[in-house]
Parts: C-alpha cells; sequence; structure tokens
C-alpha cells in the first residue's frame, strides 16, 4: 500500500470539502456513511486508532458491516490485538448479513471459521480476569450493550433488578407450588447472584447498621450490594397487598437507617393482592413514601417527585417503576412486581 499516495488523496479530498458553501456541503448529507467509511479505511491504513473509533461509533450497520468493510474492520482490530472485540465484530458481522440475507462470502467465512484463536481466547480470558478488578461505578462501561446497556451504575443495577423480576414473573406458577414464605425472594435474589458473580459482585444479608426495628416480615429482607468488602447499594424488600402506609413507611425509612454512606437505595414491592387492584396500590405507595418523614440528610425531592422509568425498559407490563430524589442527590428506586394471587 502505498501510504504516500493515500495521505495525498486523503488531503486532497479534505480541501475539495473546505472549498465548498455551506449549501453545497448540505449536497453531501446523503453520503456521509460513504464519506465516513473511506476515511475508516484511511484511518486504518495510516494506523490513527483514535480516529478510526470515533467512526466506527457513527456508521450504520449496512456501512459498519457491509461486505467491503469486514475484513479490513476485523483486521485493525486484530492488529491492535483487540481480539475480544474483533470477535464481537464479526460476529455481530455474521448475524447482520444473515439477517439481511446477504451471501456470505467466502473471504468473509474464512474470518468467522478463524476467528476463535488461542491468543483470541487468551485475550478474553484476561479480559474476564481484569473486569473483577474493576471498581463497580466503572463496570458499566465495559459490559456489553447486549448484557446491560445502562452507562451509570444506579440505572445498571436497577437492569439487573428489572431481568431478575421477568424471572420471577416467568416461573411464577412454579414458584407458587412451593409453601414456605421466602419462596419469591429466594428466585428473585437467586437471579440477581447468576449475574453479580460475574463482576464479583455480591449480595446478601448484612449485619443491621444504625436503628432497625423488630419483627421483619418472612420475605422481607434488607440486602446490600459490595464489591470486596465495599457496599455500594442497598435493596429493602416488602410485601403489599394493598395501601398500607405503616409497613411502606416503616420499610422506605429503615432503608437510610442501615447505611447512611450510600448514593443508591432500591425499594423491591412484591404486591401480593388481586390484578384489579395493582395499579391503585402502587398510587397510593407513592403516596405513603412522599408522606414519610425523612430524616433531615434524606429529605424527599418533592420538586421531581416521583419519576417514571419505565420507557427504559422493554417488556415491563409486570412492574412499575420509579424513581425519587433524597438529600443531595441520592437516587432511591422504586420497583413493584405484580405477584397477584389471581394471575394465572
Amino acid at each position: 500500500m502505498n501510504t504516500e499516495l493515500l495521505n495525498i488523496a486523503y488531503q486532497d479530498w479534505e480541501t475539495f470539502v473546505e472549498s465548498l458553501s455551506d449549501d453545497e456541503k448540505k449536497g453531501l448529507v446523503g453520503l456521509n456513511d460513504a464519506i465516513e467509511r473511506n476515511k475508516l479505511y484511511y484511518f486504518a491504513t495510516i494506523g490513527d486508532a483514535k480516529r478510526f473509533d470515533q467512526i466506527i461509533n457513527t456508521l450504520s450497520k449496512n456501512f459498519l458491516y457491509d461486505i467491503e468493510t469486514i475484513p479490513f474492520v476485523y483486521r485493525f482490530y486484530i492488529e491492535r490485538d483487540l481480539h475480544g472485540i474483533a470477535i464481537d465484530y464479526i460476529q455481530k458481522s455474521k448475524e447482520y448479513l444473515t439477517q439481511s440475507k446477504v451471501s456470505i462470502p467466502s473471504e468473509i467465512q474464512r474470518i468467522i471459521d478463524e476467528s476463535i484463536t488461542v491468543e483470541a481466547l487468551n485475550s478474553i480470558q484476561k479480559s474476564l480476569i481484569a473486569i473483577k478488578s474493576i471498581r463497580a461505578k466503572d463496570i458499566p462501561h465495559t459490559t456489553p450493550i447486549d448484557i446491560n446497556d445502562k452507562r451509570n451504575l444506579n440505572e445498571f443495577v436497577l437492569h439487573e433488578i428489572v431481568l431478575a423480576s421477568k424471572v420471577l414473573i416467568d416461573k411464577i406458577q412454579s414458584v407458587k407450588q412451593i409453601t414456605h414464605e421466602n419462596r419469591f425472594n429466594d428466585l428473585f435474589l437467586a437471579a440477581l447472584r447468576l449475574r453479580f458473580e460475574i463482576w464479583n459482585w455480591s449480595i446478601s444479608d448484612q449485619p443491621r447498621k444504625g436503628s432497625s426495628s423488630t419483627g421483619k416480615d418472612a420475605g422481607e429482607l434488607d440486602l446490600v450490594i459490595e464489591k470486596g468488602n465495599t457496599a455500594f447499594a442497598l435493596l429493602e424488600a416488602l410485601n403489599l397487598s394493598g395501601k398500607d402506609q405503616t409497613k411502606t413507611e416503616e420499610h422506605v425509612l429503615k432503608s437510610f437507617g442501615y447505611a447512611k454512606n450510600l448514593e443508591r437505595y432500591y425499594m423491591i414491592i412484591y404486591f401480593r393482592g388481586t390484578s384489579s387492584t395493582f395499579d391503585r396500590t402502587w398510587s397510593s405507595y407513592k403516596e405513603d413514601v412522599a408522606a414519610c418523614p425523612f430524616p433531615e440528610n434524606f429529605t424527599f425531592n418533592t420538586t421531581k417527585k416521583f419519576e417514571d422509568m419505565a420507557n427504559k425498559f422493554d417488556d415491563i407490563n409486570h412492574l412499575r417503576i420509579a424513581k425519587t430524589i433524597h438529600g443531595t442527590n441520592v437516587e432511591m428506586f422504586h420497583i413493584m412486581i405484580d405477584l397477584s394471587e389471581d394471575a394465572t
């Protein structure tokens, strides 16, 4: 490859674009992807990884997984020892071509067949080991979007809770056959733990920190999520079958009493009433939370009130989700799971 001629061609193009009027530049809008793909080829050739990655994030799938684009993008990742990213890219390329009913050329099929190498497996192993040493707040930035697409820790944990609730709903008829009181809580926590182990997180019922109430109901637990020995979130679970201001207030307030240094709290409400009163109970629950006598450092933000989070998730007819702000930007998430006694 004559990189000198390639440089000249690139500079000539940049000079040409610069010479266009604003109206003339508008005529290039329809060619943006094609132009950016050519730049992608140029940056890969000269080894400009930073600008290459910037363009990768802007290309449409049609150009990102084009049969002419795939080989040089894959090889540039391999040249940079980004074997994990290379494998992910080539697999997504295969999926896109298959879904688009495009015949996969022999060159690309060969790349697919030979992509799982010893070097690639070693690279992935190192990445998985490294994940276990990453701070909790940084984990969302390392996780593939198809596993968890939330990029701040508060919503990342919320996403995991939503997934655990779906497991609970999928298995609800089987769980109802179990008689002991903790059956819902046990399955919910098992689903969370399976995911959390990937990032070396733990979730457990911890000794009380600060004031605590007595007579905790079976199946109603307060748990902390930890990375190493550092707690970064608290979950409080309770059962409701309808409006119950006393119980709601007790559980909401004791969350702040157990761990006063956290930035994120999660209320898990197992709704055990009849399906016709699910939304009514959700409304009364929010009213009861807003009326709680919060301690001074965790005062309820009456301006923002309850922010509905449902639009951030798919397929959650069984859930009601909202967020409240307390004190100096402490977030509490409220997740009510429909476990109606008359659900089929």
